[in-house]
């Protein structure tokens, strides 16, 4: 490891630690050192493991019902997944390693990649991440190196072959060429399978073998995207990092029912709280929506009739309001919906997303002081809901015993978003 003074940043990547587990057990100590999986939306499919459940031979994606005799014979603990709780202590992580630089890319709920600039590298690798764990309780490993794609390259080393000390500095030309001989060249950030397999077809099988790929042919058979990963091994940095990220273009927001659903109502209501909150997110960015479009579909896994449709509305003019957006949505759903089917799912795109105050109106579109309470509604809506949680404040259209609501029956308390949660110590 170089402890000389780099002539200019480094990437750094600071990675959460099988992140939602983690996140589980810093209000749960009684889970440390046991088997944890979480479960996805309904307690379908594990989506995350601690090491000791991987240790148990549990994959990833695995189906909670044909893993419940291993659960129960091992006791692995199941939890459902807790998505505020999750999001809360992401944004947590995220302001801390923001003491450290003011530049930084929030890549994922829990990655994050930093420019570090200092003369003693491995110190300040374990600062950033023993004041992680001190002002969180989350473990994270860091990976530092000259570019992105060798900072990831680091970080995965971290984790699989130092995960006492977390960290690992890959800024030497012999260092790099010893973990790329050994890194399969699917395990490259950015080479997804079929890549992968196109590669290994021309003989390269390794982190090493692509960066000493010939240039010429990785522009033909991976375009420009592929040959600036190439770059990247070779140390030379083409991917700088996106501190302010571009906004969405089309939010997406959906859910599979906790139970099958066979009215139309109740499609409305479920698609009307999906509505309004990916409205939420329009807003959140200053954007408005230019069209909607609404998707159903049936249980693929039945043998009954199968049925999937989507239908699209352009709107007249872009808005962020809910209760129009809402009733569009509705709209939508008629045109697809039919009667005597069992839903598992539907789900609301808002597209065409353009800046809220920069879009050209309709001429004939009443632009009234009404416009203006449109706003106002929707920014105490939305100020509401952040400071006392989400759903405070809703629409009726969202219903309030929601029945079809997914299911989350071993979810943990929601620590950090409702009063009700907080965490008591008795003495």
């Amino acid at each position: 490891m170089s402890s000389t003074k780099p002539s200019k940043p480094l990437f750094a990547l600071v990675d959460c630690n099988n992140f939602y587990v983690s996140c589980e057990r810093v209000f749960n100590p009684r889970l440390w050192n046991k088997p944890v999986v979480i479960l996805s939306n309904n307690d379908g499919c594990v989506i995350a493991r601690s090491n000791e459940a991987k240790a148990l031979g549990i994959p990833m994606g695995a189906p909670a019902f044909k893993y419940r005799d291993l659960f129960e014979r091992q006791r692995v603990i199941t939890l459902s997944s807790n998505y505020e709780l999750y999001g809360e202590m992401s944004h947590r992580v995220m302001h801390t390693l923001a003491q450290f630089t003011p530049d930084i890319e929030i890549y994922s709920i829990d990655e994050a990649f930093l420019h570090i600039d200092s003369a003693n590298l491995a110190a300040e690798s374990r600062r950033i991440k023993e004041t992680v764990y001190q002002w969180t309780g989350i473990p994270v490993s860091v990976g530092i190196a000259p570019t992105k794609t060798l900072a990831k390259a680091a970080n995965r080393h971290a984790k699989k072959k130092l995960p006492q000390e977390g960290v690992f500095i890959l800024n030497d030309a012999d260092l790099q060429k010893k973990i790329l001989s050994y890194m399969p060249v699917e395990e490259v950030w950015g080479i997804g399978q079929q890549i992968a397999a196109k590669l290994k077809r021309n003989q390269l099988y390794t982190g090493w073998d692509l960066a000493n790929a010939n240039d010429g042919w990785v522009k033909k058979h991976l375009t420009v995207v592929g040959l600036r990963t190439v770059w990247e091994l070779r140390g030379t940095s083409c991917l700088s990092l996106e501190e302010a990220p571009a906004p969405k273009k089309s939010i997406v927001c959906s859910r599979s029912f906790g139970c099958e659903v066979t009215e139309e109502e109740e499609l409305a209501e479920a698609l009307a709280s999906y509505t309004a909150r990916a409205a939420e997110k329009v807003r959140h960015q200053g954007s408005a929506a230019a069209f909607i479009e609404v998707f159903l579909c049936t249980n693929r896994f039945k043998e009954e009739l199968v049925y999937a449709n989507a239908a699209q509305l352009i709107l007249p003019q872009p808005t962020d309001f809910t209760p129009h957006l809402i009733h569009f949505a509705k709209q939508a759903l008629h045109k697809i919906f039919r009667d005597g089917l069992s839903y598992k799912k539907v789900g609301v795109m808002l597209g065409g997303l353009v800046p809220k105050n920069s879009f050209q109106q309709d001429l004939f579109h009443k632009n009234t002081p009404s416009l203006l309470k449109q706003q106002r509604l929707m920014q105490l809506m939305d100020q509401t809901n952040r400071r006392y949680g989400k759903g405070t404040m809703k629409l009726a259209a969202e219903g309030v015993a929601q029945p079809w609501k997914m299911q989350r029956n071993q979810c943990s308390p929601h620590f950090t978003t409702r009063w009700e949660d907080l965490l008591s110590i008795r003495i």
